[in-house]
């Protein structure tokens, strides 16, 4: 995908996210999550939330999308839960009364943004018109699907610096390290790659995949006997894929 096209999409979900950001507190759930009460047992993913009194609207919030973004901690116990990342979820289900956050994200859906730890986290949220939502996701697929490539990818829990790309410079944590097949001597650094989970790479995790894809820029090199094509943070690795897996299959595109 060109750099234009991503700078394109960019602008305009943030024109929409700007515009109309609401604050608020998210929590999270973990599986199962269904019945649910708007859809049933009838299986949404796991990029899904149940919606609080404040957005429930007696049911007419089943179905909408909210693009929802940490933006700091409720309590002393994480004073730094965010990821840096957004997630777009889809209402599934209702949080009742007494609900502790205006959104209870799924757990994929929460580690997306933030820390599990943290618990609750304080969010901006704003809803997602049906027309963007399918109009980004056709654009994205159509050059995801023309020039994906197939690899593999593990993840580290902390870098190590200087990096050989930003030295002690602090890239955030959408960050990666490249093996030789795309290291490129050198060239890969600053690239930014959309990586999606296929599938497991051992029977350990038979369904590692969360749904979702990531964006990560390469700030390092993963030397000869690296284990993945990508070496992902852990952040951007459990985004995409259940940590217990430790390696999955992937598509990959440079964006």
């Amino acid at each position: 995908m060109e750099k234009h096209i991503v700078l394109a999409l960019t602008i305009v979900l943030c024109h929409f996210a700007l515009s109309s950001a609401t604050g608020g507190t998210a929590t999270y759930y973990t599986p199962p999550y269904t019945p649910s009460s708007c859809y049933g047992y009838t299986d949404m993913g796991t990029m899904i939330a149940a919606a609080s009194d404040v957005i429930w609207d007696n049911r007419a919030a089943c179905g909408r999308n909210y693009r929802v973004t940490c933006t700091g901690p409720t309590n002393g116990g994480d004073l730094h839960p965010c990821t840096g990342a957004s997630v777009v979820v889809k209402i599934v289900d209702y949080c009742p009364s007494g609900c502790r956050g205006t959104i209870d994200l799924s757990q994929e859906a929460f580690s997306a943004i933030a820390n599990l730890d943290a618990g609750k986290i304080n969010i901006d949220y704003v809803q997602m018109e049906k027309h963007i939502v399918l109009a980004l996701t056709i654009v994205l697929c159509h050059f995801a699907l023309s020039s994906a490539i197939d690899g593999t990818a593990t993840y580290f829990t902390s870098l190590i610096t200087p990096t050989s790309c930003y030295g002690y410079e602090d890239e955030g944590t959408m960050i990666a390290a490249a093996s030789d097949i795309i290291w490129d001597n050198r060239t890969a650094c600053g690239r930014n790659y959309r990586v999606t989970c296929t599938g497991p790479t051992n029977a350990g995790v038979a369904n590692p995949c969360t749904g979702a894809s990531v964006v990560v820029k390469i700030v390092d090199y993963c030397p000869p006997g690296c284990r993945g094509t990508f070496d992902l943070s852990q952040q951007a690795f459990s985004t995409i894929a259940d940590l217990n897996a430790g390696k999955i299959k992937i598509d990959y595109v440079q964006v």
